[in-house]
């Protein structure tokens, strides 16, 4: 089982990097539309597969994949606000505190004891993310709204984490996700009316990229989180994005031979490495 679970990390990890890739291609394209689509999709496909699997939710986890849903729906509305009334590196960084707050609330809730080397980890991971944003990283001049946001959608995503942990002790990945992307859609199509974006407004072109986000970073990163959140904890799973930007970067340097910054290079090291003390401690827990 740990290396099964270390290489769907790495599955999750690479699969969810590819979406900053992608979103390039559709500057054109409201984010909040984006989201929608890229939500739509992802839970239109994982019915079609698993339409003949008859297990439904029990009452109490519809409620929970409600929420979850809805908290998923936020986080990426409040992101992309964020991006927009801010700077991208003050979103960034504040928008990859989810593993500070589902280890509080693994700590004051679930009662759960804070681990060392987990903290640790997250403490080098968190200061790789700072390293790589910190020549635009800053307080000063930056609108407090902006900053607020980023702040909740890190809160919302880990908030949605927690809720799908409890859900997958009795419902499998697919199940979970199916329905949390449908409701997390119908959340950004609400938002996109009150933005006054139409989600129909868009080109056959940019259906294949659409497309591409609802399989590789949706389902094959987000859903493989989804599977290995029941044999870790929600902070492990909250940690996996802050690899996000060095993959990238690396995965733009494989594709578009674009160049790797030395601060990118360095704070990408530190990334990584909180995340081997974070992964080595669970698999560690697993096998236990």
């Amino acid at each position: 089982m740990p290396v099964r679970i270390i290489f769907l990390v790495v599955v999750a990890l690479f699969s969810v990097s590819t979406s900053s890739l992608v979103v390039r291609h559709l500057a054109d394209v409201p984010a909040v539309v984006i989201a929608f689509w890229r939500m739509a999709i992802a839970s239109g496909l994982l019915w079609i597969y698993s339409f003949s699997h008859k297990k439904a939710l029990s009452s109490l986890n519809r409620k929970r994949v409600f929420y979850s849903g809805v908290f998923l729906g936020f986080h990426f509305a409040l992101f992309f606000g964020a991006v927009k009334l801010t700077s991208i590196a003050n979103a960034t960084v504040l928008g990859t505190l989810a593993p500070v707050f589902t280890l509080f609330v693994e700590k004051l809730i679930y009662r759960r004891p804070f681990n060392g080397v987990l903290v640790l980890g997250l403490l080098i991971s968190l200061l790789g993310a700072l390293v790589i944003n910190g020549n635009q990283f800053s307080f000063n001049n930056e609108p407090f709204i902006g900053n607020l946001m980023a702040i909740l959608c890190s809160l919302c995503i880990a908030l949605s984490w927690m809720v799908a942990e409890k859900v997958r002790e009795s419902s499998g990945a697919i199940t979970y996700s199916r329905s949390v992307f449908f409701v997390a859609a119908f959340v950004l199509f609400l938002i996109s009316i009150f933005r006054g974006e139409s989600i129909f407004f868009v080109s056959l072109g940019h259906m294949g990229w659409f497309v591409f986000l609802g399989v590789v970073p949706t389902i094959f990163g987000h859903v493989v989180l989804s599977f290995i959140l029941k044999f870790v904890s929600p902070t492990m799973v909250a940690s996996i994005p802050l690899g996000e930007p060095i993959v990238a970067s690396g995965l733009a340097l494989i594709l578009f031979n674009e160049s790797l910054s030395s601060v990118t290079l360095v704070g990408g090291a530190l990334t990584l490495i909180g995340l081997y003390f974070i992964i080595r401690e669970q698999v560690n827990h697993i096998s236990s």
